[in-house]
Order: C-alpha cells, then sequence, then structure tokens
C-alpha cells in the first residue's frame, strides 16, 4: 500500500511513523525546507520538500500511484485544495483531509463529500471526544472506550508501596478475586512492554489495564485512588476544543460548567451558544479570579486554551487550591507527556494523539472497528471481528503463536465479555481486542486475518 502525505509538521509525521513502522510504502511532501529535512532525517521515507498545491510535486510524488493520499497541514484550505487537485487529475482510492474551520464543514458535519474527500477529521473534535470519556468515566485515570464492548482500558500509574507495588502480575490476579481485568501492558521508565503472569509490577509503573467499570472501581479501591463525582466544571479558553466538549455535554450538565477567558467577543459566543453555562471574562493568571469565582470549589478543571504551558501550569495551580481532579490539553508539543508522571495532573490529553489514531483507525478499514495508540504510542490496541476464514477461528489461544508481541486482551461474543485464559477457544463472529508493540502489529494481525 502506497500512501502520499501532505504535511510532516507534528501529525502528519507520527501518521508516517506509524505507517512506515506496519512496512507501508510512504512518502512525504513538506513545504517548509527545515520541517522537510528533519522529516527526512528521522523517516525511513522519501520527503519531497514542495508545495501540495503544485502539480509538478504531486507527479514527482507519483501521486497516481498512491492507494491514499492525506492532507494533514495546518493549513485547512491547503487540504482542502490539495484534496481537490488529486481527486480531479489522479485515480487515488481514498483522501483524508484535517479541515478545522467550522464555516467549510458545518457544525454538524457534512452529509456528502467535499473536493473527493472521503474523510474528514477535525483535531479539535477528536480531542473533544477523548475528554468528555475522560469526565464521564470519573478522571481517575487516561480512558479508552470501545464501539462493540462496554469495556474499558485504563492507564494507571500505581502507587509505591500499594498492594500491587512488587507484586507479580499472576499473584495480583488471584487476589482481585471474582473481577476479571487484564494487564495488558506495562511502561516503566519510558519503555513499554507486555507483560506475563511472572512479570513484577513496580511502584511508578504505569498499567494498561482491561476491564468493565466494576472491575476498574475495585481496581482503583485497592490502589487507595479515590473516586471524585464530578459535577462542577470549570473550562479554561474559549477554543474550538471548549466549544465541541461542551456540545457532549447535556443542557443540564452544561448548568454546572463555567468558562474563563479573556476576550470580551469569545465570551459573548459562548454565551449565545450555551445560555446554560457561567461565562466569566477575566485572565485565568489573575489570582484575584480564584478567590472572586471560588475556583477551588470546582471538582475539575479542563485547561483548553491555544497555549500548551498556560494550560500545564494552571492545571497544576488549580489542583493545589484544592480543584479535586485536572485535565490539561496538548496541542504544539507532545514531549510535555514525559512529564506528566511528575506533574499533579489527573489527565493529559494530546491532540496530535486522537488525530493519529482517528486517521489510522480509517485507512485499517472496517474490519478495524478501533484503534487506539498507547503509551506514548509505543503499543497499539486494535478492536476487530473475527471472520470465517480465519487461519485462528477454533484455535485455542495457546495455540497460536504470538510469542511475546502481543496478546488477546478480551473476546466479545453475543455481547458477553470474555477476559480470556490459554484455554478460550476463538469462534467466527467474536470481536476481539488485541495488543500489541506497534513495530509487530502488521505481523501479529496477519496471524489473524
Amino acid at each position: 500500500m502506497k500512501i502520499v502525505i501532505l504535511g510532516a509538521g507534528l501529525r502528519g509525521f507520527q501518521i508516517a511513523k506509524h505507517l512506515i513502522e506496519e512496512h507501508r510504502n510512504v512518502v512525504m511532501i513538506e513545504p517548509d525546507p527545515k520541517v522537510a529535512a528533519f522529516a527526512s532525517n528521522k523517516l525511513d521515507c522519501l520527503v519531497i520538500q514542495g508545495s501540495g498545491n503544485n502539480l509538478a510535486i504531486l507527479k514527482q510524488a507519483q501521486v497516481g500511484e498512491a492507494d491514499i493520499f492525506i492532507g494533514m497541514t495546518d493549513s485547512d484550505e491547503v487540504n482542502m485544495v490539495a484534496c481537490g487537485l488529486v481527486s480531479s487529475e489522479f485515480t487515488v482510492q481514498t483522501k483524508i483531509a484535517s479541515i478545522r474551520n467550522l464555516s467549510y464543514i458545518g457544525s454538524e458535519g457534512l452529509s456528502g463529500k467535499i473536493l473527493g474527500i472521503d474523510y474528514i477529521v477535525n483535531p479539535e473534535a477528536e480531542v473533544a471526544r477523548a475528554i468528555y470519556e475522560s469526565i464521564d468515566k470519573g478522571v481517575l485515570s487516561d480512558v479508552i472506550t470501545f464501539q462493540n464492548t462496554d469495556l474499558q482500558l485504563h492507564n494507571i500509574r500505581v502507587p509505591h508501596n500499594s498492594r500491587f507495588d512488587g507484586k507479580h502480575v499472576k499473584t495480583i490476579r488471584r487476589f482481585m478475586g471474582e473481577y476479571d481485568f487484564l494487564i495488558t501492558a506495562i511502561s516503566r521508565e519510558m519503555e513499554a512492554s507486555i507483560p506475563s503472569g511472572d512479570t513484577v509490577i513496580k511502584g511508578g509503573d504505569v498499567l494498561s489495564i482491561i476491564t468493565e467499570q466494576k472491575g476498574m472501581t475495585k481496581i482503583f479501591r485497592t490502589l487507595e485512588v479515590q473516586k471524585t463525582r464530578i459535577r462542577k466544571i470549570l473550562l479554561v479558553g474559549g477554543s474550538k476544543t471548549a466549544r465541541f466538549l461542551l456540545r457532549h455535554f447535556s443542557a443540564q450538565q452544561r448548568r454546572n460548567c463555567a468558562l474563563v477567558d479573556s476576550d470580551s467577543e469569545t465570551c459573548k459566543e459562548f454565551q449565545a451558544w450555551y445560555p446554560e453555562i457561567l461565562v466569566i471574562r477575566a485572565d485565568i493568571t489573575d489570582e484575584v479570579l480564584y478567590e472572586d469565582e471560588d475556583i477551588a470549589s470546582y471538582d475539575l478543571i479542563v485547561t483548553v486554551t491555544d497555549n500548551d504551558e498556560l494550560n500545564i501550569l494552571t492545571a497544576i495551580y488549580a489542583k493545589k487550591i484544592g480543584v479535586s481532579r485536572s485535565i490539561a490539553l496538548v496541542k504544539h508539543n507532545n514531549n510535555y507527556m514525559r512529564l506528566a508522571p511528575h506533574l499533579d495532573i489527573d489527565s493529559i490529553m494530546v491532540m496530535s494523539t486522537s488525530t493519529v489514531n482517528s486517521v489510522l483507525r480509517f485507512i485499517r478499514g472496517n474490519q478495524y472497528s478501533s484503534v487506539y495508540s498507547i503509551l506514548e504510542g509505543k503499543i497499539e490496541v486494535v478492536e476487530f471481528l473475527l471472520k470465517e476464514d480465519s487461519p485462528v477461528a477454533g484455535k485455542k489461544i495457546r495455540d497460536i503463536r504470538l510469542k511475546s508481541r502481543a496478546l488477546v486482551a478480551a473476546v466479545i461474543r453475543q455481547k458477553k465479555n470474555i477476559v480470556p485464559s490459554g484455554e478460550t477457544v476463538l469462534f467466527p463472529g467474536d470481536v476481539l481486542l488485541i495488543v500489541s508493540d506497534r513495530l509487530s502489529l502488521d505481523d501479529v494481525m496477519k496471524v489473524f486475518i
């Protein structure tokens, strides 16, 4: 499969990296010479410096031989025009574009194609959905939900001297009793791995755990992580992300929301769009605001300005003065994720990660219902339907040659969730959750397809 990506910025770079590691033939087009040079040095693919709206550059990239064209620059107009040019001049099966401006796609999205674009991804809408899901689950950890099951994947840090610290995975499963769950991956000192039953958990590890909500509640209780019921929510920043996030709430829920922004026009717009919320025109860095508006009384602060540093510092300060939970948005510098373990922030949401997940899920097609990258993109979680002609249909999991590269984390059969063992037999029609290290995903999925 050949894929041409226009834009080697943060999102385009990450998408290319994932696809290259899956052994796809990737070509990148980047107008900025410095960005193009950086991508060329870091990625094992052809990088062409030039404009994606230039027909000669598109021909140089051999777009006519591509299966997929992706417009992922920071300009909606460039992405749209490039896709339109590809659609009119070449026979490319799939065109994908990042479009942020709602005036192009409407507040509810498009009912049909525009300029031949087959899939539009809105980065703000994607990250707003991820933030809402985290809020819905209590902001105790980063959380992923799936399309065909109520199972959830939580990334949670193990407190030092907790009941998990120093225990084998198999021991933890034993003393948790009747609650079915699976520790699918571990991140330790920036290295991610898929554990076995003999793996020892250490304080400070980040565990990716798949279970039902009641199982996760038991785990939080065992680790002495307190759950806060989220009632009052403070949004900082009248951004597009805030606008998309507020759409997810009901009118009743919005009555318990407040939004802070320093721009008067932005405040007027949000008050008109969402009359139920309290809109506060103020500078979030003004200490007087915290006392006058009793910021400490809020259960959750969500910082979604366009400034990563302001988002992180505001979330930390809010927790310090008494706000129970915090979520910070990172739009520009993914390296802030590395600071997360050392900061008193409950969840850091990375916009580019949400965008990449959405694009990869679409590229991988209908057989994969969901595809998610976790633990800084080192581990992939794939949800897919096992078909009649699968080579593993009718086999026990212990007879499937996965080695240590992957594991079957869950089986959903006739709407029933099964946390599998080696003796579990897989049948056509089962929905599987497969966890794999990123470098092995392509080879792992060939075992099942």
